[in-house]
């Protein structure tokens, strides 16, 4: 009797966001009917584990010169960031990744087994130096220059190493590769998803390595650049580039910020669907987000892979009074299929630390969506999750975790 009442609850909280955020004929949102089924099933994430190297000064810095700052040993890169996100937000992942037998990878795996997180798929090797990543920020938390060593992941990350998960690939609710991968590693993680209908989530990591969508755009269900790599994207597979997009910051209000950022990247949008994407995840910095999908697409995972969590369940009661009601730009195009362009508003922030607010929004789209929420709802979890990251020092707060974030 409780489960028919927890239903129907949830139900009735569906057709209120339906209410309040499509105007008809809207794609349907409802419950992801994620909630039964195969034990040891976890979203695989594929990619880079990074000791960043973070340097904030505390004055103007200068060509030339040192300057007084503070600097910090932080466990990053993209993957395993996003994979860090999704453990404390009660989805466990299996991590395929790489690092040395050296200080940095001894660094990194000493979180994730006193995480009690399985390192099965980690490739620890001899003779060969961690992936790290040195940045330096400005007093604001914007990241000035970086250098990125991580050839380690693209020499040994290989398709041979890739291929002996197949079977945890093949029973996972979402797969997450990152474009530090070589090409033939993406292709060959695409390709093992594909065979078994698992979707496949592409994270662009860069301007120079989002390119490296190109050649396997048709397995891609989800993707989540910011601006400039969606023109990149959109360029490696439409030569010669056509695309552009120019940064404007000053507007008069968020209103006409948005319009023009819709008509600044819509060409690229578009012409990425049209190759075969199913969602593109537009972040925008303190603009929000743009959802794009055709309008035949599915806002809903069709995997039955993963169980309902209680976060999720929280989170339900959040939703519908988070965002405001004027979210929702459908934009038609020409022929017998139309593009839907949702637009879901950043929430404000305390900014500390920019630096893995868009993991963190990765990792919070994948968590919702493997406990049970439709795309709408996980890209509005995501929203709430980079907001608690900008606010902290760490790539992943350290007192992150479903419990604060939805009852935040």
């Amino acid at each position: 009797m409780a489960g028919t009442t927890a239903t129907s609850s949830s139900l009735r909280r569906m057709e209120s966001v339906h209410r309040h955020l499509l105007p008809a004929p809207p794609p349907i949102l409802h419950q992801n009917p994620l909630g039964a089924t195969r034990s040891e099933s976890f979203p695989v994430i594929i990619g880079g584990m990074v000791l960043d190297i973070h340097a904030k000064p505390s004055m103007q810095p200068h060509p030339g010169t040192t300057v007084p700052g503070m600097v910090k040993y932080i466990s990053g890169g993209v993957a395993r960031n996003i994979a860090e996100c999704i453990y404390k937000l009660e989805t466990r992942p299996f991590m395929i990744s790489v690092v040395g037998k050296d200080m940095a990878g001894d660094f990194l795996l000493k979180y994730w087994r006193s995480a009690g997180l399985c390192t099965d798929g980690i490739l620890q090797v001899d003779d060969v130096t961690t992936p790290i990543v040195s940045n330096v920020f400005d007093g604001s938390g914007e990241l000035i220059a970086g250098v990125a060593s991580v050839g380690a992941v693209e020499k040994f990350l290989s398709p041979s190493w890739i291929c002996q998960f197949c079977a945890c690939i093949s029973n996972a609710p979402l797969l997450m590769i990152d474009a530090n991968l070589s090409p033939e590693s993406l292709e060959a993680s695409c390709k093992i998803a594909h065979e078994v209908g698992v979707p496949v989530f592409f994270e662009p990591v860069s301007i120079v390595k989002s390119s490296r969508i190109a050649p396997i755009a048709k397995y891609i269900t989800y993707t989540s650049p910011n601006e400039f790599e969606l023109v990149a994207m959109a360029n490696s597979l439409s030569p010669p580039e056509k695309y552009n997009f120019a940064k404007i910051d000053q507007f008069k209000n968020k209103a006409k910020a948005v319009e023009y950022l819709f008509e600044m990247l819509s060409p690229a949008m578009f012409f990425l669907l049209e190759k075969g994407i199913k969602f593109l995840l537009v972040t925008l910095g303190s603009h929000g987000v743009f959802v794009c999908c055709k309008e035949c697409t599915s806002l809903m995972m069709d995997q039955q892979k993963s169980e309902t969590t209680s976060f999720s369940t929280m989170l339900l009661d959040k939703l519908e009074r988070c965002f405001p009601s004027n979210m929702l730009l459908n934009f038609p195009r020409e022929g017998s299929t139309r593009t839907c362009v949702f637009h879901l508003p950043a929430v404000s922030a305390s900014v500390v630390s920019l630096t893995g607010a868009g993991d963190c929004f990765v990792g919070g789209v994948i968590s919702a969506l493997c406990g049970g929420l439709d795309m709408m709802q996980s890209v509005a979890v995501g929203i709430a999750i980079a907001k608690a990251s900008v606010e902290s020092e760490a790539n992943i707060p350290d007192k992150f975790s479903a419990a604060t974030i939805a009852g935040g």
